[in-house]
């Protein structure tokens, strides 16, 4: 497997954000869950979804609006006796959460002036509308989140409903990040190549922690790149024929997904067109190989040896654009190294 494996890494390179952008998302998250530990009977922090989880993609080429940091603030129900389903009065989380608005905004606003606020169904959504000079401008969601009196996890908010449901995203995290260190980065990685293909879709068939359940389910101990990525196409579309997928915590209802007869089909095509391809290998024909993968991943795999890719062509449109820019006199500091350098297939892989 190793011209499968060779170009699974290399799509898997190109998808990699910049450091500048995991560096100044990560430096966001931990002032907006610094402002929020101030808050009234606050317990704890903790950090979740994919930039915790190391599964996040560069969403130039994922038609995401940006990268997206993620995170939240425990309460302590003892100190809010009148908050969740497990209190006398059950008060639903829109005040609470209204109020953490008001705490947080005004401490970020100190180092980011123009950032805003805006209450989501289950979070807080901060935007800094700051961008970096390569155009990244990475935002941060904040869950006002209540401990469970006699269960795991926490209860979240659901705003639309004035209710609460209940979760485990620190579980998500401890599960996603555990050793043995070999088997999380290959799992991530397998996760971070079936999110790029899933998101070829306008409307993916199937949400980005879906593909991580998979991923905690079926890729195993000594498992290669390849190996892991048909195991979560192949054996997720079965499980998924018979059944929703479970949350590896046990605490939520199971992941929802409109159409999973759709999500199976596109399950099963995916590992086909992986099979194909390493069996262009075993024979020897690298534009088998190459051909099958296109189809998965256009943006990133070329025909022909040695050509431009799509994602590589864009990356040093921007590339361009930044050293422009800092010519100009506007970029300053480390920032112009915040883009990838294009490069030729086989050079040193970045890591994940």
């Amino acid at each position: 497997m190793g011209l499968t494996n060779d170009l699974l890494d290399d799509i898997r390179a190109q998808l990699a954000p910049d450091d500048a952008s995991l560096t100044e998302a990560r430096t966001r998250r931990g002032a907006v869950l610094t402002a929020a530990e101030d808050f009234y009977g606050a317990l704890r922090t903790f950090v979740s979804g994919s930039l915790a989880h190391g599964t996040a993609n560069c969403p130039v080429h994922q038609r995401d609006k940006g990268l997206d940091a993620d995170g939240g603030v425990v309460l302590d129900r003892r100190t809010w006796t009148s908050l969740g389903p497990e209190s006398p009065s059950e008060d639903g989380p829109n005040t609470t959460v209204e109020m953490m608005v008001k705490v947080i905004e005004p401490r970020i606003q100190e180092t980011y002036p123009k950032a805003t606020l805006t209450i989501t169904k289950r979070a807080i959504l901060v935007e800094f509308h700051q961008p970096l000079p390569s155009g990244e401008d990475p935002s941060v969601d904040v869950v006002v989140a209540l401990t469970r009196r006699d269960d795991n996890g926490l209860w979240i908010p659901n705003t639309e409903t004035h209710g609460w449901d209940p979760s485990h995203p620190e579980k998500h995290t401890e599960l996603l990040t555990a050793d043995p260190a070999q088997l999380r980065r290959v799992r991530a990685r397998a996760v971070r190549l079936a999110k790029a293909e899933n998101k070829r879709n306008l409307q993916p068939l199937l949400c980005s922690f879906n593909l991580e359940a998979f991923g905690l389910m079926f890729v195993e101990p000594g498992m290669g790149p390849a190996d892991a990525l048909l195991a979560l196409w192949l054996q997720g579309a079965r499980d998924l024929s018979r059944r929703l997928t479970a949350d590896p915590a046990e605490v939520s209802d199971p992941i929802k997904c409109e159409d999973p007869s759709a999500a199976v089909e596109r399950l099963e095509s995916a590992g086909g067109l992986l099979n194909r391809a390493l069996e262009g290998e075993r024979i020897g024909d690298e534009s088998l190989v190459r051909s099958a993968l296109s189809r998965l991943w256009p943006d990133f795999v070329a025909e022909r040896p040695n050509e431009m890719t799509k994602a590589r062509t864009i990356a040093a449109t921007r590339a361009q654009q930044t050293v422009r820019v800092g010519a100009a006199g506007v970029l300053t500091g480390g920032a112009g190294t915040a883009l990838k350098a294009p490069r030729s297939f086989g050079s040193s892989q970045a890591r994940g």
